[in-house]
């Protein structure tokens, strides 16, 4: 659905005031490893097949393929730069990162369900029936998906390599809260609604308490150094818009 000209004027202004912000550090500091991750998500024959189911399933609610690339390639990067850490061979890295861009595309596909996360890792063990994993492996993808929902404890897995793909994909779906939260996923989550603008003003401070709480809940070591980052930067593009919204809405009324 598309925004009204109030939201996407608001949108706007949004991408305008990230614009000024430099890039987290993750981009910089693990820019050969998105390369990597980015090369195997729109390249591999089984990761295409996953993304047109998810497509077909697409729930157009702030959190769609859009974001859920992101994440892919996010959690892809992670787990090259965890991977020493988990005591496995070099050359099984690859498949980690396919299985985690697996969960990836499919963490959010029952986002718009109470309890989105565990009906998510349903909907994704059904679907993943067919593709050419191991039990295992498709085990660790169910729970991955239960174990990304924010402020809610996480179930440990019972290995390093499934600990990994959980963490992962936990941390770049939270990276997600920080500016992409105001460049697209409000607007994305507010363009199937009527909600007023004014609406939004009035819960925008409670949202960014939510914001910056995620800050302390990263859980993977890369996560852990370059997350906060991530949210630092989203928390100045909401206060600055924020207020600059402010400042419209009092304009409008006193054009009234």
């Amino acid at each position: 659905m598309m925004l009204t000209e109030e939201y996407r004027q608001a949108r706007i202004l949004a991408v305008e005031i990230a614009q000024t912000f430099d890039a987290p550090r993750f981009y910089v500091d693990l820019r050969r490893e998105r390369v990597t991750s980015s090369r195997m998500l729109h390249t591999d024959a089984v990761i295409e097949k996953l993304r047109q189911i998810v497509i077909s399933k697409d729930e157009h609610f702030g959190h769609g393929l859009k974001h859920s690339e992101k994440v892919a390639m996010d959690a892809g990067a992670i787990v090259q730069n965890e991977w020493s850490r988990v005591g496995r061979q070099p050359d099984q890295a690859m498949r980690a990162v396919f299985l985690v861009q697996l969960a990836a595309l499919l963490h959010d596909v029952r986002r718009r369900v109470p309890n989105h996360a565990r009906q998510s890792a349903r909907a994704a063990s059904e679907i993943l029936t067919d593709f050419p994993l191991e039990d295992m492996e498709r085990n660790w993808i169910v729970r991955a998906i239960e174990n990304h929902e924010a402020f809610v404890e996480s179930a440990p897995m019972e290995c390093p390599e499934g600990q990994l793909l959980s963490d992962a994909l936990y941390d770049a779906d939270k990276f997600r809260w920080g500016p992409d939260n105001f460049t697209d996923t409000i607007w994305e989550m507010i363009a199937p609604t009527d909600l007023p603008l004014k609406v939004l003003m009035a819960h925008f401070p409670k949202g960014m308490e939510g914001v910056k709480r995620i800050a302390t809940t990263f859980r993977s070591q890369t996560g852990m150094r370059y997350g906060p980052e991530f949210i630092e930067i989203g928390l100045a593009i909401g206060n600055k818009l924020y207020d600059e919204l402010l400042k419209r809405l009092a304009r409008e009324e006193e054009q009234v």
